[in-house]
């Protein structure tokens, strides 16, 4: 007796298509996940981050300092990472390429792990935070290293 297995062209077309998913950030579970680097509880949007790897897995952080340790300490190598993603502290249901933001580093500015930094989109409204927190505008290539014990 043979059993023959009936597959939807829909379903295979889904599966296909689900394979071939580039990777991406996801959504963080707020107040449930862990901080990759430092271990703390994710609650803070303004100041998440997350690293993508090549192969979809999704790396998550509470501070951008926590991100940069991580990159820096280089746990996950640089060929198989695919993307860098921060929230934009003005916009916190909005990702930004790590890459691309433009940083705002104020003493004052308390955040998870005390790297003082907020990632921006660069405009007017980065430039009005600036001018009423004070601080220095950072890129990428410019931020510290940030701590490597977590």
């Amino acid at each position: 007796m043979s059993i023959r297995l009936a597959v939807s062209p829909f379903a295979l077309a889904g599966a296909v298509l689900l394979g071939c998913a580039r990777p991406a950030p996801r959504p963080i579970a707020y107040g449930e996940e862990a901080c990759r680097h430092c271990h703390m509880t994710i609650a803070d949007p303004r100041f998440a981050a997350e690293l993508v790897t090549t192969t979809g897995k999704v790396y998550v952080f509470d501070d951008v300092g926590c991100l940069t340790a991580f990159v820096h300490r280089g746990p996950v190598p640089p060929s198989q990472v695919h993307g860098l993603w921060v929230y934009d502290y003005l916009q916190p249901d909005s990702l930004l390429d790590a890459r691309q933001a433009l940083y705002l580093r104020v003493d004052s500015l308390a955040t998870p792990m005390a790297s003082h930094l907020a990632a921006l989109r660069a405009g007017a409204a980065a430039d009005s935070l600036r001018a009423r927190l004070g601080g220095t505008f950072l890129t990428w290539d410019r931020l510290p290293a940030g701590r490597h014990d977590g």
